[in-house]
């Protein structure tokens, strides 16, 4: 399962014209790096336990859902996608009860699927976060540049990080919801000073200007 996963993502990254490097598929499958690494350097693993042809029925599906932007998929549609990787060698109404039983899809009516909203949801949330993570790094990167290299600007961006490595790892729950806390006041105090400097015109009218704040942990 964990092919068919990296697998989807590799394809998913090249359409996009992005290097699907280690990093890049952990966005976007939410895997962890090392086991990524693991799958794909291991030259054993790769040979012993090849991608076999229901996770590549499952990396189809996921690259459907997430090309088309589909709700569902048809029974047509479905069967020729089976169809394509067993090539006729096992009938596709077999697979499909096999994907039911395994509870990947199920049925909305007698002529379509929808894909199980635990995965499809997974591939919405992966999709948010790396949209995300592209943002903040670009803004995070926007900030060092202009206080290094920009000249035509009067002012520094602020720019700030504050670490401890003394928190035993017991105390770390406590102390991050203590940081969240202060996160929400920051947050409200920052919203009221842009609010109260706004012009009435339409989003998007201006340059972006604000903060980013997040929290980190490098317990694992």
């Amino acid at each position: 399962m964990q092919k068919a996963y990296i697998h989807a993502a590799e394809e998913i990254l090249n359409e996009s014209d992005i290097k699907p490097n280690h990093q890049a598929i952990a966005i976007k499958t939410g895997m962890d790096r090392r086991t990524i690494a693991e799958q794909k350097n291991n030259p054993e693993s790769q040979n012993h336990n090849p991608l076999n042809k229901m996770d590549m029925v499952i990396v189809q599906l996921q690259l459907y859902f997430a090309k088309e932007d589909k709700s569902s998929i048809s029974n047509v549609m479905l069967k020729s996608i089976i169809d394509s990787i067993y090539a006729g060698h096992i009938r596709s109404g077999a697979v499909i009860e096999e994907l039911l039983s395994n509870k990947i899809i199920t049925k909305s009516d007698d002529n379509h699927y929808k894909l199980n909203l635990t995965l499809q949801q997974q591939l919405a949330d992966i999709q948010m976060m790396a949209d995300e993570v592209d943002f903040t790094a670009k803004r995070l990167f926007q900030t060092y540049y202009k206080n290094m290299f920009d000249d035509k600007h009067q002012y520094k961006l602020g720019q700030q990080t504050v670490i401890s490595t003394k928190i035993a790892p017991s105390k770390q729950a406590k102390v991050l919801e203590l940081l969240g806390k202060e996160l929400k006041i920051s947050k409200n105090r920052i919203e009221k000073i842009l609010k109260e400097h706004e012009s009435n015109v339409p989003d998007n009218t201006y340059p972006e200007l604000g903060v980013t704040e997040f929290q980190f942990s490098s317990l694992e």
